[in-house]
């Protein structure tokens, strides 16, 4: 099946498709939508009087009413798809474009170079994005009071009479995103971490060894193998960031940190208006309601269409063995199945080969040999060591030693029952998710993979 077919298979495919679609075109085509004003250019055209404290209804002027202070709905409800969508793709982009690099120059260095590069990204994970995103800001706006200018949301103002003149710096802080820039520093780490753990099995697959034997330069066989065969995932998960940061930006700029969200001004500037008399939520429904779809919209198109593009450019997303079962059955089944217990059956989350026996890869780049061969029996050192750390209550080094046999590629269906009953008793621990994730990109599992990193990410924050 042609992946074009694969990706129209499903009604929300369609339906995520046709939703950017939409607010592609509305971002596009915003100046004939909805012209600026020539004296006011801007997402905020003021249509009634600009000193008009009252919301008012839609009308001719405003077909969408007008929000305090004369703001026509409709004007910035269109130009605010294009800033969202500008800002969503920058950020999402970026950070998936910078986790990946990193990722796979970390896996495939490995060594110290790569443990290093490792823990540095495991640093940066283990800081709140938030506190991170809330700190550049505030560096970034004592830098520009330093320079003897002031913030205004979105826009800065220098004290100057000779523009051209004035110092390189004040021409950087001008045309810098702070919000944009924060979120850029403290999102790569998951696309890292997923490359990272991808590359680090790929390495051992026979056409790396072809290239190496061949005489290839790493950055060469980076370039032409390891990237191409390790970006899908990282690129379904920027898909479902665009509608994420966006959100985040939205929530930023209404509670007042910065951002420069127009829909989240729109509903910063009309929230005393949000109940009306009687508390009745439909007396000034134009001042929340358009806004609060447009976001809430937004965010769940991309989520929709970063699900679409895993049944794509995942291949264990999907399964063409099962002619007469819809995709979305055969995930709700994987879904529904239960992590095994230590010592149970494995085969539910281990990929079994034509014999029914498990593959996994050996250390130092070995042959792939059958699960009978590679279990441990309760007699390799890590394994027992890791296990004596989580009788003690040790849990950073219990997960420090798992992590050591996880990017090995040993005794993976032995580590897979462990982590799933670390998983059940610290079901909030970012670490013991990404771990598992680690463990099962190794097993070939790319689905419950993602939905590990998923939880990772989300403790994490």
């Amino acid at each position: 099946m042609s992946r074009t077919r694969l990706f129209f298979r499903r009604w929300q495919n369609w339906l995520g498709f046709l939703l950017i679609l939409f607010y592609a075109f509305v971002a596009i085509a915003a100046p004939y939508l909805s012209p600026n004003d020539p004296k006011n250019p801007g997402p905020f055209m003021r249509v009634g009087r600009a000193f008009e404290s009252r919301p008012l209804p839609p009308d001719d002027k405003a077909v969408l009413g007008l929000l305090p202070r004369g703001i026509d709905v409709y004007h910035a409800l269109v130009w605010g798809s294009r800033d969202a969508m500008r800002f969503g793709l920058i950020v999402a982009m970026s950070t998936a474009l910078f986790g990946i690099v990193y990722g796979a120059v970390s896996g495939y260095a490995e060594g110290i170079v790569g443990n290093t590069m490792l823990r540095i990204a495991d640093a940066f994970l283990a800081f709140p994005p938030i506190a991170g995103v809330v700190f550049l800001q505030q560096l970034y706006m004592t830098t520009v009071s330093a320079l003897g200018g002031f913030v205004y949301p979105g826009v800065i103002f220098f004290y100057t009479d000779e523009p051209v003149n004035r110092p390189l710096i004040q021409a950087l802080l001008e045309s810098v995103d702070p919000l944009m820039l924060s979120l850029i520093a403290f999102s790569w780490m998951p696309f890292a971490r997923l490359v990272h753990s991808i590359v680090i099995t790929l390495k051992q697959t026979d056409f790396i060894q072809a290239a190496r034997a061949l005489g290839g330069s790493p950055l060469w066989i980076i370039r032409k193998h390891i990237l191409r065969n390790s970006t899908g995932p990282a690129v379904v998960l920027a898909a479902r960031d665009v509608g994420g940061v966006v959100l985040l930006q939205a929530t930023l700029t209404f509670i007042g940190i910065g951002g420069g969200s127009v829909w989240g001004q729109m509903l910063a500037d009309g929230r005393n208006w949000i109940l009306g008399p009687g508390g009745s939520l439909l007396t000034y429904w134009w001042v929340f309601l358009p806004p609060t779809l447009a976001v809430t919209i937004f965010g769940v198109a991309w989520n929709v269409f970063g699900d679409s593009l895993n049944d794509v450019l995942v291949p264990t997303a999907h399964v063409d063995a099962f002619p007469g079962r819809s995709l979305r059955k055969m995930k709700k089944q994987k879904k529904a199945e239960p992590l095994p217990a230590p010592g149970s059956d494995t085969s539910g989350i281990i990929p079994t080969g034509p014999a029914g026996s498990t593959s996994i890869v050996g250390d130092r780049g070995s042959k792939q040999t059958p699960v009978g061969d590679s279990r441990s029996n309760g007699f390799d050192p890590v394994l027992r060591a890791a296990r004596e750390d989580l009788a003690r209550g040790d849990l950073p080094r219990a997960l420090h030693a798992y992590n050591h046999l996880v990017q090995r590629g040993r005794l993976i269906d032995e580590i897979l029952p462990d982590l799933a009953q670390l998983v059940k008793k610290h079901p909030r621990d970012p670490r013991v998710w990404q771990t598992l994730g680690d463990a099962l990109t190794q097993a070939g599992d790319s689905v419950h993979a993602a939905q590990s990193y998923e939880q990772a990410r989300k403790y994490g924050n």
